[in-house]
C-alpha cells in the first residue's frame, strides 16, 4: 500500500514538474519573440528588468562588460539562471534633452501632389477614369508632367488642361520607386480636360512638441507622421513650416467621440521641418519657448517600467501643465514603433477638462524617474481615458537621423 501511494506521488510530482518544465519553455520561447534584438544602455546599471515581461533580465556577456560595440554580446536571461536568447547592447551617451508640452502649428507642402482619390467622369456619352487607366493609384505622388516638376494643385490642373487631349507622361512615385505612365486627358465641356484624379498638395494642423536640443535648436513633436486623411499614408514632405499656436478651447473626449485641443495660429513661421517620420515630426525652430522644464536625460526603452508617471501638456493658451498618469503596459515590438505603451489618464484635473487623452495631445511628453521616457501617440476612441505612447528612445533615433547630430542608436 505505502509503495502504491509512493508511486502515485511520484507520478503526480513528475507531472506537475513535466508542466512546470513546459510552461517555462513557453514562455521564454514566447518572450524571445516579444523582446528586441538590440538594447542601447548608457550606463552598466540600465542592463536591468524588463518591467513588461517578469523575471526577464538583460545582462551584458563577461568578456564584454567594457565594450561599446554592438553584437551578440548580452543576453536575455530568465530568472537570472537560464539564456533566453543572445541579444545586441550598444552604448550610446547619456542624451539630454528639454521636454515639450507647448503646441505648435504646423503647415506641410508635398513632394509633388498625392494622389487621395479618383473617379470616373463623363466624356463623350461614357464614362472613363484616364488616370486608373494609366494604373495611378491612390497614394502614389506625381512629381512631373512631361518633364516639368509639380508642386501643386493648380499646376497640375495648367498641365492637363494644355494637352488638348494629347498623351502626358506622367513620373510616379510609389513606395519608394519611381515609373513613368501616359495619360490621356478627356475633354470635359466646352473647354476644359481632366483626367479622374483628386489631388492634395499641402496639409496643416496643431500638435505638441515632445522635446527640444538646445545643441543644435532642434525639435521633435506628435509621436506619429502626419499622414493623409485619405490614404492613411505618410504625406511625403518637401518642405515644412512650424508656427506658433495658442489653445482657445477643449473639445472633452467621450467614450466613442474623441475629443480635441482647438486653437489658432499665430502670423510668422518659427520653425522648419526636416522630416515626416513614422514616429513624428523633425526639424529646428528659432527659439526655445521660455515655458519649457530644463534638460533631462532621455530613458533607454528598458529602463521604462510599468508605475506612475507625469504627462506635460498645453490646455489654454502655451502655458504648460504637469499631470499624472499610470503606464499599464509595455510592449517592444519593433515593427510596431508608435504604440509601444498603455497609458491611463489618472489627474482629476486633466480628466474634468478633457475627458482623458485628445486629439491635438500627439507628442505630449512623458517624464518617469526624472528622464523623458515617451510621449502620447493614440487615444482608445471608446476608452478616451487611455491611449498608446511611443518610447522617446524611438524618437530619439529618428531625430538623430534626421538631424544628423548624434550617432542614431
Amino acid at each position: 500500500m505505502k509503495l502504491m501511494k509512493a508511486k502515485k506521488i511520484f507520478k503526480i510530482f513528475y507531472g506537475v514538474t513535466a508542466l512546470a518544465v513546459l510552461a517555462l519553455f513557453v514562455y521564454t520561447a514566447f518572450c524571445a519573440t516579444l523582446i528586441p534584438d538590440s538594447f542601447t544602455v548608457t550606463d552598466e546599471s540600465t542592463v536591468q528588468d524588463l518591467s513588461a515581461l517578469p523575471a526577464l533580465t538583460i545582462v551584458k556577456n563577461e568578456d564584454n562588460k567594457d565594450g561599446g560595440q554592438s553584437g551578440d554580446n548580452g543576453q536575455l536571461v530568465f530568472a537570472n539562471i537560464f539564456p533566453v536568447k543572445s541579444v545586441s547592447i550598444t552604448s550610446r551617451e547619456d542624451i539630454k534633452v528639454i521636454p515639450g508640452g507647448t503646441p505648435f502649428g504646423v503647415e506641410i507642402f508635398t513632394r509633388g501632389v498625392l494622389a487621395v482619390k479618383t473617379e470616373e467622369i463623363a466624356a463623350d456619352g461614357k464614362m472613363c477614369s484616364p488616370a486608373v487607366d494609366a494604373g495611378i493609384r491612390v497614394g502614389d505622388t506625381i512629381k512631373s508632367v512631361n518633364g516639368d516638376v509639380v508642386m501643386s494643385n493648380s499646376r497640375l490642373s495648367e498641365l492637363v488642361n494644355a494637352s488638348r487631349g494629347e498623351p502626358l507622361v506622367f513620373e510616379i512615385n510609389r513606395d519608394n520607386q519611381s515609373f513613368k505612365t501616359s495619360v490621356v486627358p478627356v475633354k470635359i465641356g466646352e473647354d476644359e480636360y481632366k483626367i479622374g484624379l483628386w489631388i492634395r498638395d499641402s496639409s496643416a494642423g496643431i500638435g505638441t512638441t515632445t522635446f527640444f536640443c538646445e545643441d543644435n535648436s532642434g525639435f521633435a513633436g506628435l509621436g506619429h507622421g502626419i499622414c493623409d486623411v485619405d490614404t492613411g499614408g505618410l504625406m511625403p514632405l518637401e518642405r515644412g513650416e512650424i508656427l506658433n499656436a495658442d489653445i482657445d478651447t477643449i473639445t472633452k473626449g467621450i467614450a466613442g467621440t474623441p475629443g480635441s485641443l482647438n486653437g489658432h495660429f499665430e502670423l510668422g513661421t518659427v520653425g522648419s521641418l526636416n522630416d515626416n517620420m513614422e514616429t513624428g515630426v523633425y526639424g529646428t525652430i528659432k527659439k526655445i519657448p521660455e515655458t519649457t522644464k530644463g534638460e533631462v536625460s532621455v530613458a533607454s526603452i528598458q529602463e521604462v517600467k510599468t508605475g506612475k508617471a507625469t504627462l506635460l501638456t498645453t490646455l489654454s493658451g502655451d502655458k504648460t501643465g504637469e499631470y499624472d498618469i499610470e503606464i499599464e503596459s509595455i510592449g517592444y515590438d519593433e515593427n510596431n514603433k508608435t504604440k509601444n505603451m498603455v497609458i491611463r489618464i489618472t489627474d482629476e484635473e486633466l480628466l474634468s477638462k478633457t475627458g482623458g487623452i485628445v486629439q491635438g495631445m500627439s507628442g505630449s511628453p512623458i517624464l518617469q524617474n526624472g528622464k523623458l521616457a515617451g510621449a502620447v501617440t493614440h487615444v482608445f476612441v471608446n476608452s478616451p481615458d487611455k491611449g498608446y505612447a511611443i518610447f522617446a528612445e524611438n524618437m530619439l533615433s529618428d531625430y538623430a537621423s534626421s538631424t544628423g547630430l548624434y550617432d542614431a542608436a
